[in-house]
């Protein structure tokens, strides 16, 4: 009887031992699985702070994300017509050491360094005023294949960046009442011709009498404004019918047709036709009043 309570004692024994390894077991693995993740997960955190981190860097690079770098602001639009002048401003605040680069961004093709143009096309330079920190790009004669994006960049550890936007338009002239003009002998002709899409005004306006320019010919005389030239002729005749044509130096000429009408012998038969129309409208009146009458009598 003792043996068998000796026996039961040393089962009972070894299985408080064993449950209890089992138990130390299951616990220390989920400790170790806890761990496990929580080291995965700080590290999955580190890289995703670093990923983000450099997104935000790139981000800051083009965005101007460094405050007090640039005095442009970033993705500043510049519209400029053909054949005139396109001034891309870049105002660097906080410029030590680094240097200002000019990128086009459709091909990342290295445009300036510096002062120092890199490009073989002579009409991109650098327009530097050195006590307003403005290290602009300057594009002269603009052509449409110009339009596109433009990087500004700082070579600070990382590079900093903003974008300037080209915008080009054609400028186009428009006469007023076009495409015909009519007016009476002996009045004063007066054509104004506006500039359309112009950013900047033209070196000249001439004017054109049948592909004959008239700019300074007797009677004549030309307004000049920024965005408009008015031609001015006065005791008009039948000499000046005919096509006029507003050619700026740097838009897309107009054109106008004018007639000139003699009174005394194109107005009167309009008013003989007019005092015509009355009579017979009268006299048909009349008759129809007659014949109501007779039916009535009748």
């Amino acid at each position: 009887m003792d043996f068998h309570s000796s026996t039961s004692s040393i089962y009972l024994l070894v299985f408080a031992i064993f449950l209890h390894f089992t138990i130390s077991s299951s616990t220390f693995a989920k400790y170790a699985e806890a761990e496990i993740h929580h080291r995965s997960r700080r590290s999955y955190d580190v890289r995703r702070r670093g990923k983000d981190n450099a997104a935000e860097n790139a981000v800051k690079g083009a965005t101007n994300g460094r405050p007090g770098v640039f005095a442009t602001d970033n993705s500043t639009v510049v519209v400029a017509q053909i054949g005139g002048t396109a001034t891309l401003p870049c105002v660097v605040r906080k410029f030590n050491t680094g240097v200002v680069s000019w990128i086009r961004r459709e091909n990342h093709r290295l445009l300036t360094v510096g002062l120092t143009t890199y490009s073989a096309d002579g009409r991109f330079l650098v327009e530097h005023v050195r006590h307003l920190q403005n290290w602009g790009l300057l594009i002269k004669h603009v052509q449409p294949s110009d339009a596109g994006v433009y990087e500004c960049q700082v070579s600070t550890h990382p590079p900093t960046s903003i974008f300037v936007v080209l915008k080009v338009t054609e400028a186009v002239a428009e006469i007023l009442g076009a495409p015909d003009l009519h007016l009476r002998a002996g009045s004063t002709l007066r054509l104004v011709c506006s500039l359309k899409h112009s950013t900047e005004p033209p070196s000249y306006v001439f004017w054109y009498h049948e592909q004959r320019m008239i700019n300074y010919d007797a009677g004549v005389m030309v307004l000049p404004d920024r965005s408009s030239s008015i031609l001015l002729l006065q005791e008009t005749d039948k000499s000046h019918n005919g096509n006029y044509t507003c050619s700026p130096s740097n838009a897309v000429p107009a054109s106008i047709n004018v007639h000139v009408l003699n009174a005394t012998a194109e107005e009167k038969p309009a008013a003989m036709q007019h005092a015509n129309t009355s009579t017979s409208s009268s006299t048909y009146l009349f008759l129809n009043f007659g014949v109501v009458l007779c039916l009535t009598v009748l």
